[in-house]
């Protein structure tokens, strides 16, 4: 049985992508992926922009295949049938698959059936927004996309902010006014940093205290996929 090379690929910037990154799609003979159309474009962006690098080569034979946590009963015995020939790249639409991406039951079944994984690391959308928003990053909580009801987004962040614990989100351009202000609600006091379009030209990052930002951007129009970071204030 050969691998499954997990590889991280930019979130915005190309030049973000490592060398071994690029290496490993180069030589893939079959690249599963989120969306098919969203992994050509990159491969064609990335032959655009290391044309020394990646030869018109790539793309004429490698095989590409669409996975999501919804198709997976359909399209696992496909993938571990490639598997017994060959060594496999799978990627995400935008950086490390498995963070807040699918992934997770594809490895996990994998796993179970002794499949080597081995991970080509990449950026996240984490560790920029952590770092420019100020607050204490020696412990941090990540948790993803919240639910949608109330009660279910204070429940989630509770243990984190009363622990006066660093927390991160991701949140959708629809619904992040909308989040940021019911934690206002529930801790004024906190200060919050909001980031978009990480490592990209106009990159944004509000920074302020929370019931403040949540007045300042409730009748804007956000675009793009946020990241959330509060500090409680609370003293550890």
């Amino acid at each position: 049985m050969f691998k499954l090379k997990v590889v991280g690929t930019p979130i915005g910037n190309l030049e973000d992508i490592s060398i071994r990154a690029l290496n490993e799609l180069v030589r893939a003979s079959v690249v599963v992926c989120e969306d098919t159309r969203n992994y050509i474009k990159l491969r064609s962006l990335l032959k655009e922009r290391f044309p020394d690098f990646i030869t018109d080569s790539i793309g004429e034979s490698q095989k590409v295949v669409s996975y999501r946590e919804q198709n997976h009963d359909r399209i696992i015995s496909q993938i571990i049938s490639v598997l017994e020939q060959n060594d496999i790249a799978f990627v995400t639409d935008a950086g490390m698959p498995l963070i807040s991406d699918p992934g997770y039951l594809l490895l996990k079944e994998l796993r179970e059936k002794e499949v080597q994984i081995e991970v080509i690391p990449g950026p996240t959308a984490i560790e920029p927004a952590l770092i420019y928003s100020g607050f204490p990053v020696d412990k941090f909580t990540f948790l993803g996309f919240l639910p949608r009801e109330r009660g279910k987004i204070l429940k989630k962040i509770e243990n984190s902010m009363q622990a006066g614990i660093t927390t991160v989100i991701y949140e959708s351009p629809f619904r992040v006014a909308k989040t940021v202000e019911i934690i206002s609600d529930e801790y004024p006091d906190a200060m919050v940093s909001l980031s978009n379009d990480l490592t990209k030209k106009f990159e944004n990052v509000i920074t302020g205290n929370i019931k403040e930002i949540a007045h300042q951007i409730k009748t804007k129009t956000l675009k793009g996929e946020w990241v959330i970071v509060i500090s409680s204030g609370v003293s550890k």
